[in-house]
């Protein structure tokens, strides 16, 4: 029996491999049980407790020796849009603000299987007076996450731990989603109207290739003689492709006075209530502006970018008006 006295980064970091390998394998053996979206296997002699709606936890607790540990599965709830972010928020929330530790930005390691993105970390914590572990494994993928955390202060429940996260199993994108309704089809003087979406855009709603397309020409004149002197023009294309783990890609391609500009980056992408978020050397902020199923293809407007630390005005929220030429409409074809 090893009682924890000092957490050291090898023993967090054997627990990650630990938990990727058996992640990686999909191992359930025993009889399983379900929470939403994830089945999982009860751990046997111990003491089950659920807490609240999604959430379960596991016990074990040796009054004569002092010895305990406790895994909590924390079900589905929407995803940030981003692995990263997910994980630092279900560690600030779960750990930092309940158990209390000062460190609030853990070392992770990353795996993925099935389509889900996987962060875990640890890191030592004060609980109820014993020195423990708090080690964290967050699943994150189609616009969901799953956390698993486990806290113990004894090194010999490590295979109970191990066990348990590397048995779930968590439905993916073969589930089917709720579609965005819109209304039917309207014109106004000629343009298509494109509605606001009837609930909350996710990152998986975004998944997918988009595309851009615009072009500005501006002649100019002498303004004593009002002869021609000359003109400059940009025409450019854009496709950008989203992921659902909240991946960005964008392959630009203009002409610009007849040079020829070609870029390919890539970033995160994240959806807060209006604003897209979309991060790559610098951060642009779109706000969502409508959203329109098609039979053949998706239509999203948005205007912006704003930039950075940039505050977007009230207005473009309320006033559709407002910031119009701003407003930018991104193609999906299905």
């Amino acid at each position: 029996m090893r009682i924890i006295e000092t957490v050291s980064k090898t023993l967090i970091s054997s627990l990650c491999a630990l938990v990727f390998c058996l992640i990686t394998s999909q191992f359930v053996v025993g009889q399983t049980e379900r929470l939403g979206i994830v089945q999982y296997t009860p751990i046997k002699g111990w003491t089950k407790t659920v807490k609240v709606d999604n959430v379960i936890a596991f016990s074990s607790f040796d009054q004569a020796t002092g010895r305990f540990c406790i895994i909590t599965l924390y079900g589905a709830t929407p995803g940030t849009g981003n692995e990263q972010s997910d994980f630092t928020r279900e560690w600030k929330n779960l750990v930092v603000n309940t158990i209390g530790t000062s460190e609030t930005n853990p070392s992770t390691e990353k795996d993925s299987v099935d389509g889900w993105t996987v962060l875990a970390g640890g890191a030592p914590v004060d609980f109820q007076g014993s020195k423990s572990v708090a080690f964290l494994t967050v699943y994150s993928g189609f616009g969901k996450t799953v956390s698993v955390l486990g806290v113990f202060n004894d090194e010999a429940y490590l295979p109970q731990l191990v066990a348990f996260s590397g048995g779930m199993d968590i439905e993916n994108a073969t589930v089917p989603t709720q579609p965005v309704a819109t209304a039917p089809l309207r014109t106004e003087n000629g343009r298509l109207i494109i509605p606001m979406p009837t609930r909350q855009l996710t990152v998986a709603d975004l998944a997918g290739e988009w595309g851009e397309n615009a072009g500005i020409t501006t002649t100019y004149v002498n303004r004593h003689t009002g002869d021609y002197a000359g003109f400059e023009s940009l025409h450019f294309s854009d496709k950008m492709t989203f992921t659902s783990q909240g991946q960005y890609y964008s392959d630009f391609f203009a002409l610009q006075n007849g040079k020829k500009i070609k870029e390919k980056t890539s970033g995160t992408v994240a959806v807060a209530g209006r604003v897209l978020v979309i991060k790559q050397s610098n951060t642009k902020k779109y706000v969502i502006r409508g959203w329109l199923e098609l039979p053949d293809m998706t239509i999203i407007e948005v205007c912006g970018p704003w930039y950075n630390d940039d505050v977007i005005p009230a207005k473009i929220f309320t006033n559709p008006d407002q910031g119009a030429n701003l407003n930018k409409t991104w193609i999906r074809k299905k």
